[in-house]
């Protein structure tokens, strides 16, 4: 199961368990609708349920006294330094409502000023890194998120952590990352408990194998002189993003 795992990995820290909302005790759409206009209406029960946990998760942290929590999706895997980390606060940014834990995997624009963090460094986050399977939250950030998320539109990583969240928390990314997904770190068929439950499961059929298209020698020299031209509606991005003092990097989960 997963919560014994979570529990053998965690022991020796002070941990509550919230259980997750169940979609399939919700009403909507079963799957979201791409290319329909945002709204709630458009948001599948499965990450409604998502959100609705995690929103449980800010509510029962802000009924304590606790100046921070930690929250963990019961999926990922996680760093040996975890545990150093978990054990104190004096690393998280005072200013932070959100540090970001988790990678991807992928490239993402941090702030070029460092923060220490133990054997780690925190940037702030200036650029889209979705993913809520580890992040730290102080209690103004956790009331931040339940205001953000009173009638959401998209799903939870979104709100928090695309640009429009961004603007409205202070958010950190730690590096290297804490803790990744086991459908991100190549480790998900030897951990089969770990997949993915935001959407039922659907059949697959065998297919067969397509044959390789071969496309004439003046497509290829076509589609490389094209290349710069196809790739220049980000140069702009890259500008802006340089000029603020940003950086490009890919979190590596160490």
């Amino acid at each position: 199961m997963r919560w014994n795992r979570m529990a053998n990995l965690l022991v020796g820290l002070n941990v509550w368990r919230i259980a997750a909302v169940d979609g399939k005790s919700l009403e909507g759409p079963e799957f979201n609708k791409p290319g329909r206009q945002i709204c709630p209406e458009m948001l599948s029960r499965y990450n409604r349920a998502c959100m609705l946990s995690h929103r449980n998760v800010c509510q029962e942290f802000l009924s304590g006294s606790d100046p921070y929590c930690c929250v963990l999706e019961d999926d990922v895997l996680i760093s040996p330094d975890f545990p150093q980390f978990m054990n104190g606060t004096d690393w998280i940014p005072a200013d932070a409502h959100v540090v970001k834990i988790e990678t991807l995997g992928e490239r993402v624009w941090l702030a070029s000023k460092t923060i220490a963090c133990l054997n780690r460094v925190a940037k702030r986050l200036r650029s889209s890194h979705l993913g809520t399977a580890g992040y730290v939250i102080s209690r103004p950030g956790a009331q931040k998120i339940l205001d953000l998320t009173t009638r959401p539109d998209r799903s939870i990583d979104r709100l928090l952590f695309e640009e429009d969240g961004l603007i409205k928390l202070r958010t950190y990314q730690l590096v290297p990352a804490l803790c990744i997904q086991s459908n991100r770190s190549g480790e998900k068929l030897m951990i089969p408990e770990l997949e993915s439950t935001i959407q039922p499961k659907t059949s697959i059929t065998a297919a067969q194998p397509r044959k390789p298209v071969r496309y004439p020698v003046w497509n290829k020299i076509q589609r490389e002189l094209t290349r710069p031209f196809r790739q220049l509606p980000g140069f702009p991005t890259w500008i802006a993003m340089h000029c603020r003092g940003t950086h490009s990097h890919r979190v590596p989960f160490v």
